[in-house]
C-alpha cells in the first residue's frame, strides 16, 4: 500500500466559524459508493440506512438529476462496507483510497462546484 498523504498538511490554515465547521460537503452518490450504476448506489445506501440524499437538477438539462450525499455519510458508509462485506484485496485498497480522498474534501470548493451547474 502507498503512503497516506494529508492534504491539510500542504494547505494554508483557514479560519472557520462555528457554523462552517459543522457544515457537511456534498458529493455524488456514484463517487461515494464507488460505482457508476445509480440503482446499485441507491440500493447500497438504503442497505446501510442512510436517508439523507439530496437531489438537484442540472441547469441546462431539466430532466437530468444529480443525487448527492454528505461526505460524512459517505465516509461512514465506506467504513461499514469494509467492516461487513467480503471484498477482494483490490476493492479494499480502492475503498481505503476513497475514504482518504473523502476525508480531504474541501467543503467550500465542493459547494461552489454544485452551485455552479445545479439548482
Amino acid at each position: 500500500m502507498g503512503e497516506v498523504v494529508q492534504f491539510s498538511d500542504y494547505q494554508a490554515a483557514q479560519k472557520k466559524n462555528a457554523n462552517d465547521s459543522m457544515k457537511d460537503s456534498m458529493i455524488p452518490i456514484e463517487f461515494a459508493v464507488g460505482s457508476n450504476d445509480r440503482n446499485e448506489c441507491l440500493s447500497k445506501i438504503a442497505e446501510y440506512g442512510i436517508r439523507a440524499i439530496h437531489i438537484r437538477m442540472l441547469n441546462d438539462e431539466p430532466d437530468a438529476l444529480l443525487y448527492l450525499i454528505g461526505v460524512k455519510d459517505a465516509i461512514w458508509l465506506n467504513k461499514k462496507v469494509l467492516e461487513r462485506e467480503e471484498l477482494s484485496e483490490e476493492e479494499i485498497v480502492n475503498r481505503i483510497d476513497l475514504i482518504q480522498m473523502l476525508e480531504n474534501v474541501n467543503p467550500v470548493l465542493m459547494d461552489r462546484l454544485w452551485e455552479s451547474f445545479t439548482r
